[in-house]
């Protein structure tokens, strides 16, 4: 990619533009979903009190920059709020084009990457600026830019305040093992797993200390909550339910809009097993390719979109943590690029306005089954891809030598 510096500030700029779209709503004071609860959060932080001992917060301590920066004094937290994931979500972008930069990718295929990161806004719509998960999503983006930078000790230490911030990016943890063993040969994997550790730990530690059954407790909740209405298993069930098949209803918890029952737990359990079984595969097919830097970022992307497509709880930001290494993957797999961008639209169709009528059971759920149905699909073609480079190679990953240069 000729001029990387300039066209990651274009990138950015028109994503400025795109979150500044009214139905986006950079500029709006107003928020959306979960802002108020964000607010009250940072807010009570903002004035001293401890997040697990001094008052319940259901996010892990990495998410707390995201919530108490927005509400220091003086400030609008909704606007500051707002701004600051507009500012995470820049960065996003300036990863990927880090990304793409290692990747030697031609000019034309590095802007439509940087240019579907940048647009990703305004198919997604409000919810982009109106959860935190831009936050997290930085931070994953930015480990992958250092582990593909060769700055190993760094891409693990993000990696691992990453998980602190959201949990989800543990599930990269073996990809990025495999890309660093094979790289670097097996002495690289203790300090590795070392700095990820650390990083996570001290992010950890204060809250820990300072309320332990409190951040046991938080996390708890989030490991175990049930089949929430977005998720795959839960669209089907909404289908069964249309046909006549099953006869929903929710837990109490209506905050989640989970499903309720045995056969809905059921499918929760399931659900889980089959998002690990997908990240294992993956991490197969990953060992089995030739080991070229691409095939370790359309790894990264393809377990991103396991986590996602497969979880018992789908919440619409979680969309957020696809853009920028999926948008990377369609260097490779052109197809992608559109899909991702489709994806993105329909889940537009029904957050926020038809919510209600998406936990009421009405038409928007066949939306909602076509968008989880796509999920899998984007799933199986960045799979199919790796399959194919395996194939390719002729060459068992034992026999790759490890590169000589020297990890951070």
């Amino acid at each position: 990619m000729t001029r990387p510096r300039t066209a990651a500030a274009g990138a950015c700029l028109l994503f400025i533009a795109c979150c500044s779209l009214p139905w986006v709503g950079l500029w709006n004071p107003n928020g959306v979903a979960d802002t108020g609860l964000y607010s009250l959060y940072g807010i009570r932080m903002a004035h001293g009190l401890v997040p697990y001992r001094d008052f319940f917060i259901e996010f892990p301590p990495g998410a707390l920059p995201a919530l108490v920066l927005p509400a220091l004094p003086g400030s609008h937290f909704v606007v500051w709020f707002k701004i600051f994931e507009a500012l995470c979500g820049a960065g996003t972008i300036v990863c990927l084009a880090t990304i793409l930069t290692r990747l030697r990718v031609s000019s034309r295929s590095a802007y439509v990457a940087l240019g579907v990161a940048a647009v990703a806004p305004a198919a997604l719509g409000p919810i982009t600026l109106n959860s935190f998960d831009y936050w997290p999503a930085l931070l994953m983006a930015a480990a992958v830019a250092a582990l593909v930078a060769d700055r190993q000790t760094t891409g693990f230490a993000l990696l691992g305040v990453a998980t602190a911030a959201k949990l989800f990016p543990a599930g990269l943890l073996a990809v990025a093992l495999l890309y660093a063993l094979r790289r670097h040969g097996r002495d690289i994997v203790r300090p590795a797993l070392l700095a990820y550790v650390a990083a996570a730990a001290v992010v950890f530690a204060p809250f820990a200390i300072l309320g332990a059954g409190g951040l046991r407790f938080s996390l708890r909740t989030q490991i175990t909550r049930g089949l929430q209405l977005e998720s795959l298993g839960a669209s089907f069930l909404a289908a069964a339910h249309h046909l006549g098949a099953y006869q929903a209803h929710y837990s109490p918890n209506l905050a989640y809009a989970q499903f309720a029952g045995r056969l809905a737990s059921g499918i929760a359990t399931g659900s889980t097993i089959v998002m690990l079984a997908a990240i294992v595969l993956v991490a197969w097919l990953y060992h089995r390719t030739a080991g070229e830097t691409a095939d370790f970022v359309n790894a990264t992307a393809a377990t991103l979109v396991a986590i996602v497509a497969f979880a018992k709880v789908l919440s619409p930001q979680y969309l957020l943590w696809l853009i920028a290494l999926v948008a990377a993957a369609s260097v490779r797999q052109k197809t992608v690029a559109p899909l991702l961008l489709l994806i993105l639209g329909l889940t537009q169709i029904w957050v926020p306005e038809r919510f209600r009528e998406l936990q009421a059971l009405g038409w928007v759920t066949w939306v909602l089954l076509a968008r989880n149905l796509l999920l899998v699909a984007l799933f199986a073609l960045l799979a199919v891809d790796l399959r194919a480079r395996g194939l390719v190679s002729g060459s068992p990953a034992a026999q790759i030598r490890p590169r000589r240069e020297r990890p951070e």
